[in-house]
C-alpha cells in the first residue's frame, strides 16, 4: 500500500496518473487515455514542492483553516453572507435582501428532490428572480404542460 501511495505521489507530481500511480492505459478516462488523480491537500503540497524543488522554483504552502463560508445551509448563506460593497441607503439594502430571498426561492424550486415537485425550465423562467419583477414572498408555479 505504501508503494502504491508513493507511486501515486510520483505520478501526481507529473500532473496526471491513474489511481494506482501508473500512466493511463488508453481505456476510459480523458482523451489520450490519461486519468486524473485527485490528492488530499497535504499530499498535493508535498508533490508540488518536490516538483518545484527540482525546478529551483518557489513551492506552495499548506493552507490552514481554509473556509469559504461560515454557513452550512443555503438559506443562512444567502441571508447572512455580507454583500460585496456596503449599501449607501436603506433602500439599497432592502433591494439586496429582496433579491437574495428571490434567489433562494428560485434555487429551492429547482433543487426539489421529488421530480413531481421540481420546476420545469418553462416554469422556472416565470420566477421573479429571472423576470426581474417584484418578489412578494410567494411564487406559485403554473402546472406543467403534459408531455406531447
Amino acid at each position: 500500500a505504501a508503494a502504491a501511495a508513493a507511486a501515486a505521489l510520483s505520478a501526481a507530481s507529473a500532473g496526471i496518473g491513474s489511481a494506482d500511480g501508473a500512466r493511463g492505459s488508453g481505456e476510459g478516462g480523458c482523451e489520450g487515455g490519461e486519468e486524473w488523480l485527485l490528492l488530499p491537500e497535504a499530499e498535493y503540497v508535498v508533490a508540488k514542492n518536490r516538483e518545484a524543488a527540482a525546478k529551483n522554483e518557489k513551492g506552495v504552502k499548506l493552507c490552514r483553516n481554509k473556509q469559504y463560508f461560515r454557513y452550512k445551509l443555503l438559506p443562512d448563506l444567502l441571508s447572512r453572507h455580507p454583500p460585496r460593497k456596503a449599501h449607501a441607503t436603506a433602500e439599497e439594502a432592502e433591494a439586496e435582501a429582496e433579491r437574495r430571498r428571490a434567489m433562494l426561492s428560485f434555487i429551492s424550486g429547482l433543487l426539489q428532490y421529488d421530480p413531481a415537485q421540481r420546476w420545469t425550465p418553462r416554469q422556472a423562467i416565470q420566477h421573479p428572480f429571472i423576470t426581474g419583477s417584484k418578489y412578494t414572498g410567494r411564487f406559485a408555479v403554473a402546472p406543467a404542460a403534459p408531455a406531447a
